[in-house]
């Protein structure tokens, strides 16, 4: 399967306010199979100039992946704040903001099963469904994770080379996957307000290439997703310079969606920001200035929880108002 943008940054970090971090590690250390890194304490100046916090805030931060691939990987941060509220609503199934995160397995039913009986909430049973004729068919449900982030488990159904999804199939089979049976962060969505200016922001500073583009609309694919019979979703997967974390941009054509920018930061529980590494954080900048996106925090250095010292700004992107953090190694 070629890469679309060779010289595009793939999502490197989900960023997630956890409620507790001893549960949120059994979803992402004991069910997904991720690797966690010992716990580390975040903390002053730039940590809170970075996320906007006051002085003397503080995080717990466990940075998990699966060792040997640096993108789709997941920073979980339990903040020391008094206040701390969830971000989205367990009936908001789609709302302007970053939404789900994606993972690829081999046997979706039994999976569903297992979690379902250990207590997550699934939307409906595993849905198989078509894309379109060169994009394949996977089968996929979604269910309420921790944190008020929802997880889709994707079984890449459709085995045909010439499809995107039978050639994704073979690369995973290839990759290796987690010791649980799982991939790390495939796809990861961003409701969006406006589709240009998203996907304007995805191609100019981050450099990806749309991957797939394509209009969601049939009962089937609703009723996984838990929208109304008749809604129609536009969809656009952008792709970098890795065949996991790709961003899927979502439209809601039809129907009307909640907002959960606002509250989308930190000390929140949830899904906070998504994380790219770049070559230039300078160029990423200008770029980024040129199509007016608000500066949530400036380029500054740091370090951050795997990662190490880097310098790093955090954005909204024009499309949504979403955190978009931007990092550069040191």
């Amino acid at each position: 399967m070629a890469i679309i943008a060779p010289e595009g940054s793939a999502v490197s970090v989900a960023v997630i306010g956890v409620a507790d971090l001893d549960a949120s590690l059994r979803f992402y250390r004991d069910i997904i199979g991720l690797k966690p890194h010992p716990a580390v304490t975040w903390s002053g100046p730039d940590f809170e100039r970075h996320w906007r916090l006051p002085p003397g805030a503080s995080a717990q931060a466990v940075f998990c992946e699966l060792p040997g691939v640096d993108v789709g990987r997941v920073l979980l941060l339990a903040f020391n704040a008094a206040t701390r509220k969830p971000i989205r609503p367990l009936d908001a199934h789609m709302a302007f903001g970053l939404g789900n995160l994606n993972f690829y397995t081999d046997r979706i039913v039994e999976d569903s099963k297992r979690l379902a009986a250990l207590g997550y909430r699934f939307w409906s049973d595993p849905i198989h469904y078509t894309l379109s004729g060169s994009t394949g068919a996977p089968t996929e449900v979604v269910f309420d994770g921790p944190d008020t982030v929802f997880i889709n488990l994707v079984e890449l159904t459709s085995g045909d080379p010439t499809t995107r999804i039978g050639q994704m199939r073979a690369y995973v089979e290839t990759h290796g996957r987690t010791p649980t049976g799982f991939t790390p962060v495939v796809t990861t969505s961003h409701c969006v307000r406006s589709m240009s200016k998203a996907v304007a922001f995805y191609e100019q500073v981050l450099k990806m290439g749309v991957l797939i583009d394509v209009v969601m609309d049939r009962p089937e694919q609703n009723k996984f997703q838990g929208l109304p019979e008749k809604a129609k979703t536009g969809v656009k997967f952008m792709q970098g310079n890795h065949m996991f974390g790709k961003v899927a941009l979502i439209y809601p054509i039809n129907y009307p969606c909640m907002d959960l920018v606002p509250q989308a930061v930190a000390p929140n529980i949830g899904y906070i920001a998504q994380t790219f590494v770049v070559k230039d954080l300078s160029a990423a900048k200008t770029a980024s200035d040129s199509l007016k996106a608000e500066v949530f925090s400036s380029p500054t250095e740091l370090e951050v929880p795997g990662l190490g010292r880097v310098a790093a700004m955090i954005v909204r992107n024009p499309g949504s108002g979403a955190l978009q953090q931007i990092v550069q190694p040191l």
